[in-house]
């Protein structure tokens, strides 16, 4: 009995010293702060204005991210893998040509929705919100070509500053001085606030790479196989985006604010577990690259990472089954009703870390091919299973559809990689 807690107290001593372990206590962290500012800036604005006005808000952000992740067709994912590659700080002219492309292409889009609306005489109906939330896209897009960057040398703090945290931080502080410094109590100041914030975050990024990169002065092309190889990813990144900001989308379309306020305000207490299945994938993307080919190696982060995030994610879940109700109180007394919307949403995160990074494990080793045409069925079956409830059941409906979602996504992950390299991803 002695030697087994021996060697249980070892083992969590080398969890603790393992620097990727770290890297991902640090990732929770600024994800914290995130988390924070994400309520306390719902808060403010359900308490400020309205639950409506709450719900129209996640509308346009859900257009905003939808067109983000569409527009930066899956690069900044690759960006990880070749990054990861270099081996000096210098990088080839190339990569510069690539985000030009990319950046010109959002740009040119966005412009073509935007006159759109206003020939057809949409905007109004649309909102004023949806013109910031447009505009503020390409510099989104550029974030987060810099941020795939960061991920690719392990600079995981900066990553997870720039791809979630910053922008709602820096919202949540612009809004401050917006509201209060400079009197603008009307609700348009929630989506200037967010455009500003992005706007400030594209400066960040652009002095992180320029201290972190050098572009070399030799000319070349983009290699033959770049956008071929990215056709895999770029998939997936749609699906995925799809499938987390499509679902308050459909339910913004079908139900009325109201519901969306409610939904969302469920989506963000849960997201206390995606912490950590975030902060494992962020510090683990490039560790699973390296490793790719070194099967043993690869064997021995896939366990790690597995266990780490299925104990604390569990921990967290029975934290929310005990404490769900005083959580949404805190947004007002009229969440408390979405008690059991939040406990299918949380089921369903809980549920997928048992499988571990599976999904993560297939971009990184470059078999993301043999997933995507399952992923694409199990994200539009889990969606319309959400769409077709929600008509009858609400917010209620889209969660069963969520949660079901999100853990066929990482079962059958989990069953392509063990049928394509052999390993285990699973806690058991």
């Amino acid at each position: 009995m002695p030697v087994l807690k021996s060697n249980r107290f070892l083992s969590l001593t080398s969890l603790l010293k393992d620097k990727n372990q770290q890297k991902s206590f640090l990732y929770i962290l600024i994800r914290g702060v995130s988390v924070i500012s994400n309520y306390i800036f719902s808060i403010l604005i359900i308490h400020l204005f309205s639950k409506e006005d709450y719900g129209t808000y996640v509308y346009g952000l859900s257009i905003f991210m939808l067109l983000s992740v569409f527009l930066k067709l899956g690069v900044d994912i690759h960006f990880v893998k070749i990054f990861s590659e270099f081996k000096s700080k210098i990088v080839p002219k190339w990569i510069g040509l690539v985000e030009r492309k990319v950046i010109y292409l959002a740009i040119v889009v966005c412009v073509g929705i935007l006159t759109f609306l206003y020939l057809t005489n949409l905007i109004s109906g649309f909102h004023f919100s949806i013109t910031l939330f447009i505009l503020s896209v390409p510099f989104y897009v550029k974030v987060l070509l810099n941020s795939g960057k960061l991920r690719g040398i392990s600079k995981i703090i900066q990553f997870a500053f720039l791809n979630i945290a910053g922008r709602i931080l820096i919202s949540l502080i612009v809004f401050i001085i917006l509201y209060y410094l400079f009197s603008f109590k009307n609700a348009d100041s929630i989506y200037f606030a967010h455009l500003i914030s992005i706007v400030i975050l594209l400066v960040i990024s652009l002095f992180w790479t320029s201290k972190s990169f050098l572009v070399s002065k030799d000319e070349s092309k983009i290699p033959d196989n770049f956008f071929t190889y990215n056709n895999g990813l770029l998939l997936k990144s749609y699906i995925t985006v799809f499938f987390l900001w499509g679902d308050r989308f459909l339910l913004s379309i079908i139900s009325n604010p109201s519901e969306v306020a409610q939904y969302d305000i469920c989506l963000k207490i849960a997201m206390l577990i995606m912490i950590v299945t975030e902060a494992l994938k962020s510090t683990y993307a490039a560790v699973f690259a390296k490793h790719a080919l070194d099967h043993e190696k690869l064997k021995i982060d896939i366990k790690r990472s597995t266990r780490v995030g299925f104990v604390v994610s569990l921990t967290i879940f029975m934290f929310i089954v005990f404490f769900g109700k005083f959580l949404l109180g805190l947004f007002g007394a009229e969440f408390e009703d979405s008690y059991f919307i939040l406990l299918t949403i949380s089921l369903g995160y809980t549920m997928s870390t048992f499988f571990g990074q599976a999904d993560n494990v297939l971009e990184m080793c470059g078999l993301i091919r043999h997933y995507v045409k399952y992923y694409f069925v199990i994200i539009f079956l889990s969606l319309g299973l959400g769409v077709v409830l929600s008509f009858n059941f609400g917010a209620l409906g889209m969660a069963i559809g969520f949660a079901i979602g999100n853990f066929l996504f990482q079962a059958v992950a989990s069953y392509v990689v063990k049928l394509k390299i052999s390993i285990k991803t699973s806690f058991l």
